[in-house]
């Protein structure tokens, strides 16, 4: 295996990047060697994210630590700023690491929306708050690595997924191996979480509490990235109709695609193409009935289940929107990235009560 791999992380107190402060506790190959902030500089990593008391004694920086950042074999950097600040603030690293004659060794992780959409009208459109960034956007290689994993492995830049989009996609991509055309319903369900840890009004626990409603239909960010991430022949086959709905739990995405196939099925012959096509991904299961959140939630797996009636079939996804959704599918794409197990530091079941 190779050396260590030194860790620094971008906009260290969201909920992001206390999960994925928590992974890396147990990942056997990685050390974090510094979290910046803009807002709390000189705290304990600890004080803000108080489950990790024990787990480090490091102190949040205004400026990334170059000097122990680059005292490893291998040296990744994983930005948990929003949209809007992240893909910036990451060209000025990649110019200063340039500087420190880095910028062959360091690897970059994106976690925002920056980056994701190739196509720059439609990056434009869905994220207006952010700058085109084309150069860096080009560069910047999509991290679903259940369909990108070879690309994903020698990128030097990884756009990682939205949470929804991740659910969805992973849903979906094998129907379109199986000819699905026509309408493709996607409809996903999530919890307060993945609208970070600033208060919003529709965040709020009193507000969210036994309610449901939902967001942004036929007009969410994540839809685009779906669109994309399926492919130009998608494009051409399938309508997406995507909704996204809040629901009172705290983490978690469940999403439901329907689709309409060329031949009729069953749900044994379905779930053998799922079976088929994910047999190389080790995150992804295939259930035998519905998934459920209790089964995903605290880890890296994406349970998938099926169901078809003839040429109808619906496809069921549960996962975990700050692990598989966000921190956990950004050290799957680091350990491809510096040839490390894909499993490692990942490799655990859900937090599933008693």
């Amino acid at each position: 295996m190779p050396g260590e791999t030194h860790v620094a992380i971008l906009g260290g107190t969201g909920y992001g990047a206390g999960e994925l402060l928590r992974l890396l506790t147990q990942h056997p190959g990685v050390r974090v060697v510094g979290v910046t902030t803009m807002s709390r500089v000189g705290e304990r990593v600890d004080r803000v994210h108080p489950h990790l008391r024990g787990f480090y004694d490091l102190r949040l920086e205004a400026k990334l630590p170059w000097a122990r950042l680059l005292d490893a074999p291998q040296a990744v950097l994983v930005s948990g700023l929003p949209s809007g600040a992240s893909g910036a603030a990451i060209e000025s690293v990649l110019t200063e690491a340039a500087a420190h004659g880095a910028a062959a060794r360091l690897r970059v992780i994106d976690l925002s929306g920056d980056l994701r959409l190739r196509d720059l009208p439609r990056h434009r459109e869905h994220y207006p708050e952010t700058p085109a960034l084309e150069t860096l956007r080009g560069r910047a290689v999509y991290g679903l690595t259940e369909l990108n994993r070879a690309a994903i492995a020698g990128a030097q830049i990884v756009a990682n997924p939205g949470c929804l989009a991740t659910a969805a996609i992973l849903a979906a991509a094998p129907l379109m191996s199986l000819g699905a055309s026509g309408v493709l319903a996607v409809d996903t369900k999530t919890g307060s979480s993945g609208s970070g840890r600033q208060l919003r009004e529709t965040t709020h626990h009193p507000t969210r509490h036994a309610d449901f409603r939902a967001y942004k239909p036929l007009s969410h960010q994540h839809e685009p990235e779906i669109v994309q991430a399926l492919g130009a022949e998608a494009r051409d086959r399938v309508q997406l109709s995507f909704v996204a709905q809040s629901m009172d739990a705290a983490r978690g995405i469940f999403a439901t695609v329907h689709a309409t196939l060329p031949a009729e099925t069953d749900e044994a012959r379905l779930r053998a193409d799922y079976e088929r096509f994910y047999a190389d991904c080790p995150f992804v299961r295939v259930v035998s009935s519905s998934p459920t959140l209790q089964d995903v939630v605290g880890s890296n797996f994406c349970d998938v289940g099926v169901a078809a009636r003839g040429r109808q079939v619906i496809v069921m996804a549960a996962l975990d929107n700050l692990v598989k959704g966000m921190a956990g599918a950004a050290i799957q794409n680091m350990n491809l990235m510096c040839g490390l197990d894909e499993k490692a530091g990942l490799w655990t079941p859900s937090l599933r009560p008693v």
